[in-house]
């Protein structure tokens, strides 16, 4: 049955997506608001298999959520430990270097950008003073990322 409505779908310049994909795309909206870029959802639209490239898209979505989760609670447990209010992006960079982050590894650059993305108004996770450069960059915590 699965194979007769792929090709109907296909035929008919259709998405198939499953109940169950569907599902999971609104909780992840409705858990996480702004996580799903309808952009990038409306790459996934290939006819008859729509529903492989939604599941990937939810995964990868997941996946960066994680590693966000993981920066936050990196800079909250560097502050507990050294006991200091705010942690320069220089020390952290080694921090997050040496420790056992979740893929993907981010380079200097990447890791400056996702943690000013974190430190953003709109997201609130983390709090930065701006240095003179990015490696006197001061972050610290506000609230949890919790992934559920």
């Amino acid at each position: 049955m699965k194979i007769i409505l792929e090709n109907a779908a296909t035929i008919q310049d259709m998405d198939d997506i499953q109940p169950g994909t569907l599902e999971k795309l609104a909780k992840l909206q409705s858990q996480y608001p702004g996580a799903v870029d309808i952009f990038k959802l409306k790459d996934c639209q290939n006819p008859g298999e729509a529903d492989d490239a939604v599941e990937k898209y939810i995964e990868l979505v997941y996946s960066k959520l994680k590693l966000r989760s993981y920066l936050v609670q990196l800079v909250k447990d560097i502050l507990k430990k050294s006991n200091t209010e705010s942690v320069k992006f220089s020390e952290l960079q080694i921090f997050y270097a040496s420790a056992d982050a979740p893929p993907p590894f981010l380079n200097r650059e990447e890791l400056h950008g996702v943690l000013m993305e974190l430190c953003s108004p709109l997201t609130g996770y983390l709090g930065c003073d701006e240095g003179q450069d990015i490696d006197s960059d001061r972050f610290y915590y506000l609230r949890d990322l919790e992934v559920i």
